[in-house]
C-alpha cells in the first residue's frame, strides 16, 4: 500500500514534467524547411529592429531556415539601415540578382529621420507613420527606383513566389512616380490616407505634435478621449471621436469569406495601430476589411472627405508568376522576441490566452497576422 501511494505521489509531478517537456522536445525534433525571405525595412532607428521582428520570430519558430540552412537572425538577416555605435549607421540596398529568393516581404521603408536618430526625438514611436513633419530631413529612406525594379525582376522573371508590402512601404517619402511603378506588382493604390485608433486624444499624449500642433491655442486641437485621427497626404485631418462619429469597438478587423479560408478561423480583432487607406486594383481578393463603427455623423464626415466607410485591410493578387499580398497596417511590429519561438504549438496557445482589449498591441499579432503568414509560409514553400 505504501509503494502505490508513493507512486502515486510522483505521478501528477512526472505528469506536469511530460507536459511542458514534450512540445519543446517536439519542436526540436522537427525537421527544418528551406525558405529563403528577403526583407527589406529601412525603418530601424534603433535596436530594437521591432518592424520586422515579428516577422523573423515567426520564421523561427515555424522552423524556416535560410539557403545555409542558418535560421534568421533579427539584427543581421535584411536590407535596408543598420544602426551602429556613436551615431554612425550603414545601409544596404536588395540584392540585384533575387534567384533563388521565395518571398520578398517589404516591412517598412518609411526611413530614418535626422532628428529621431540624433536623439531629438527619441521614443517617437511613430516615426514611420509616413505623414511626420520632414522638415528636419531624412538620413535614410522612402522606396527607390532601384527597389523596384530589383523586385520586379525578383516576382516577374526571377523565381520568387510571393510578394508582401506592409505600412509604410508606399507613403511618404516614397515618390509619388516610385509608388506608380510598384502599384501594379502589388494590385493596390494608395489614396493618401493614413490613419490610427488613439486611446486618448489629447494634444501631448500619444497623438504626435504633427497633428495636433505645439500651440497653445486648445481650439486648434479641442479633441480629447478615445478616437480615430485620419490624415491625408496633404495635410487634411479627419477626427472621429469616440460616441460621436464612432462606436466603442475601435478600428475592427474583419475577415472576408476568403480570408476566413486561408486563415482557417472566423476572428474580428480589434487593430490599434497605424494603418493605411488602400484601393484595390481589378482582380485583386479582399481577405480583410477594417470597419470603424461610424455613427451617421462619422458616415457624413467621412463623405465629406471623400473616405469610404470601410476599406480593406489584407489585399491578395494572383498574378502569372507569384502571389501579392498588401497588409494596411504595421502587421510585422512586434518588440518581444521569447524563447517559445522554440516551442511546437506555443503561437496557438498565445492566440488562445491573448484577449482582444481596447489598448492591446499584441492581440492582432496573435489573432490575425501570425495565422495568415503561417498560412502564406506554408504556400510559399509549398509552391518551390
Amino acid at each position: 500500500m505504501k509503494i502505490i501511494k508513493a507512486w502515486t505521489f510522483w505521478l501528477i509531478p512526472v505528469l506536469l514534467v511530460a507536459l511542458a517537456v514534450t512540445p519543446w522536445i517536439w519542436w526540436e525534433i522537427k525537421p527544418d524547411q528551406t525558405l529563403q525571405v528577403t526583407i527589406l525595412d529601412k525603418t530601424v532607428a534603433n535596436d530594437s529592429y521591432r518592424e520586422h521582428k515579428g516577422l523573423v520570430w515567426l520564421l523561427n519558430q515555424q522552423k524556416y531556415v535560410k539557403a545555409d540552412g542558418q535560421p534568421y537572425d533579427y539584427t543581421k538577416d535584411y536590407y535596408g539601415f543598420f544602426p551602429q555605435a556613436d551615431g554612425k549607421y550603414t545601409t544596404t540596398e536588395l540584392p540585384e540578382q533575387m534567384k533563388g529568393t521565395d518571398m520578398i516581404y517589404l516591412a517598412d521603408t518609411y526611413g530614418v529621420e535626422k532628428a529621431e536618430y540624433q536623439g531629438t526625438n527619441a521614443g517617437d514611436e511613430d516615426s514611420s507613420a509616413g505623414t511626420g513633419d520632414l522638415s528636419q530631413g531624412m538620413l535614410y529612406g522612402g522606396l527607390t527606383d532601384t527597389d523596384v525594379q530589383r523586385i520586379k525582376a525578383g516576382v516577374e522573371g526571377g523565381g520568387v513566389k510571393t510578394l508582401i508590402a506592409e505600412f509604410n512601404s508606399l507613403a511618404t517619402p516614397t515618390k509619388q512616380s516610385v509608388r506608380k511603378q510598384i502599384y501594379p506588382l502589388l494590385g493596390v493604390e494608395w489614396t493618401g490616407w493614413t490613419g490610427r485608433y488613439f486611446s486618448d486624444l489629447t494634444r501631448g499624449g500619444e497623438v504626435p505634435a504633427f497633428l495636433s500642433g505645439n500651440g497653445s491655442d486648445a481650439n486648434q486641437w479641442p479633441y480629447t478621449g478615445p478616437g480615430i485621427v485620419l490624415v491625408h497626404e496633404d495635410g487634411r485631418v479627419v477626427v472621429l471621436q469616440e460616441g460621436k462619429q464612432i462606436g466603442t469597438e475601435g478600428v475592427q478587423t474583419i475577415l472576408t469569406t476568403q480570408g476566413k479560408a486561408l486563415l482557417g478561423l472566423d476572428d474580428t480583432v480589434r487593430y490599434n495601430y497605424w494603418f493605411d487607406i488602400m484601393k484595390p486594383a481589378a482582380g485583386t481578393e479582399v481577405l480583410a476589411t477594417y470597419d470603424l463603427g461610424l455613427t451617421e455623423d462619422g458616415r457624413t464626415k467621412m463623405q465629406e472627405a471623400g473616405i469610404d466607410g470601410s476599406f480593406p485591410a489584407i489585399i491578395q493578387q494572383q498574378h502569372d508568376s507569384y502571389v501579392s499580398y498588401y497588409f494596411a497596417g504595421d502587421y510585422a511590429d512586434h518588440d518581444q522576441y521569447p524563447f517559445w519561438r522554440r516551442y511546437e504549438g506555443w503561437e496557438t496557445v498565445k492566440r488562445w490566452f491573448t484577449f482582444d482589449r481596447p489598448n492591446s498591441e499584441d492581440a492582432f499579432y496573435w489573432h490575425i497576422y501570425v495565422p495568415l503568414m503561417k498560412a502564406i509560409l506554408a504556400q510559399t514553400a509549398g509552391s518551390k
